[in-house]
């Protein structure tokens, strides 16, 4: 029985302090699309814009996070401690210059990413406005993505030992310190949305080098040598993490290309489109943190040889998220009338998220499977099969509906047109799953330090 697998509470034990965490993170995202969304529609939408590049620094943090978790979760299981040492310090070091070096690009690109998202059908009284807004709070908000990256970047340290507690702990400080500092910089010192990217950047550096001091504390981190071991071990995580980065880029280059296909709809729809991906993200929250908890169990067991324990962990997890879903898609639509008036103010936009929440919500368990899925594959060391499970769910299934509900004119439309492709991908994926379970054999699956790119 599900209830009473002991890989069950396994998982969610591991997983709790991640959704608590990341809970938080959500909410605190949540109120700041409000508290910007008091500032006026120009604001909401310059905020807006900034989601397909959030999405693509997450997509590269994640990348890196999961091919480190991956091969220090193996090494620990094979007992090997010395690797995962200086795993851990090659993750925290090169990933934050790599994504320092993308916000460098991104801060010297700011003339084209504004004129990418507001095109010259806007009067040019409201874009001068753009502009204004835009120059002030690019250069802040791509600082407090970095900030971001950073924190992520050390739990995936702490989670691939076994400690997703503190990781929760440091996500709800973070978050404490953002909610906190958010109205007190955007309204009482009057930096309106630029305050909402400093208060970003308060709360994660602060807890980020916490984080980094603790984990020297106990010796998680060691000195990089120059050797030809510490070259196969960067190759290594060099190799693995091209594979899974590419895999979670796919999710960023499909935001940025829905994001594009939204603009044609109007500032409004802009606006109701940011509102929604960000709610989404608050709604399946519990299997954004299954997938940072359930891959180092992952890794640990194929460090030991555990196949069997692999398999129970897939298929509870697979089984509970599906299940669980449908009981929060349910108690979405039941908190509408609840809900609707608290995401905006203005009269179109809450008739949409109306609709949405009616639909969508019922097609989060199946788009859960897909994001499991996908994890699951990145910790076996199956990249190729994650990256064809993610590009089949975006560009096979997503784009498309996107697209079709687009050129219809009609945002419920859209909505209906993305629950549809988030149940095809949900099918998908179950089906992928049952395959590995049925003919991966033990000998099959990469051993520790070992990557299937093909």
């Amino acid at each position: 029985m599900l209830s009473a697998s002991p890989t069950l509470k396994l998982i969610i034990s591991r997983t709790l302090p991640l959704t608590v965490g990341l809970f938080a993170i959500m909410l605190v995202q949540l109120v700041d699309s409000v508290f910007i969304g008091l500032l006026g529609l120009n604001q909401l939408a310059v905020h807006g814009m900034t989601l397909p590049f959030q999405t693509v620094f997450v997509g590269l943090q994640v990348g890196i996070g999961v091919a480190a978790t991956s091969i220090i979760a193996r090494a620990l299981g094979a007992n090997q401690k010395d690797k995962s040492a200086v795993v851990s310090t090659m993750t925290v070091c090169f990933g934050s210059l790599l994504i320092a070096m993308v916000c460098l690009l991104l801060w010297l690109s700011s003339n084209w990413v504004f004129t990418a998202f507001f095109n010259e059908e806007i009067p040019h009284a409201q874009a001068v406005m753009l502009q204004q807004i835009f120059n002030r709070y690019w250069p802040v908000w791509l600082l407090s993505a970095f900030s971001v990256a950073a924190l992520y970047l050390v739990t995936c340290v702490y989670r691939s030992h076994g400690d997703s507690k503190i990781t929760g702990m440091m996500f709800v400080i973070a978050s404490l310190i953002n909610l906190i500092l958010d109205p007190l910089l955007m309204f009482t010192f009057e930096m309106g949305i630029t305050g909402a990217a400093l208060a970003t950047i308060l709360g994660y550096g602060t807890t980020a080098v916490y984080m980094i001091v603790n984990a020297r504390r106990r010796q998680w981190f060691s000195a990089i040598d120059i050797s030809s071991e510490t070259g196969k071990v960067f190759c290594e995580l060099v190799r693995t993490a091209l594979m899974t980065t590419a895999n979670q880029v796919l999710p960023s280059v499909s935001a940025f290309m829905a994001m594009l296909l939204i603009t044609n709809m109007g500032t409004d729809t802009m606006a109701f489109w940011s509102l929604l991906i960000r709610f989404e993200s608050f709604a399946i929250v519990f299997t954004l943190a299954l997938t940072m908890s359930v891959p180092p169990l992952i890794g640990r067991y194929l460090g030991e040889g555990a196949w069997h324990e692999i398999s129970d962990v897939l298929m509870a997890t697979a089984k509970f998220v599906v299940v669980f879903h449908i009981v929060i898609g349910g108690v979405l639509s039941l908190a509408i009338p609840l809900l609707s008036p608290l995401i905006s103010q203005q009269d179109n936009i809450q008739s949409w998220f109306e609709i949405a929440l009616t639909i969508l919500p019922y097609s989060y368990g199946p788009l859960g499977l897909c994001m499991v899925a996908v994890s699951a594959f990145n910790a076996l060391g199956l990249s190729h099969r994650a990256l064809l499970v993610t590009f089949t769910r975006l560009f096979i299934l997503y784009i498309p509906a996107i697209w079709i509900g687009v050129i219809s004119g009609s945002v419920s439309h859209i909505v209906i047109a993305a629950s549809v492709a988030n149940v095809l991908a949900g099918v998908m994926a179950g089906l992928a799953i049952w395959s590995t379970l049925a003919k991966q054999t033990q000998r099959d699956i990469p051993r520790s330090g070992d990557v299937v790119v093909s």
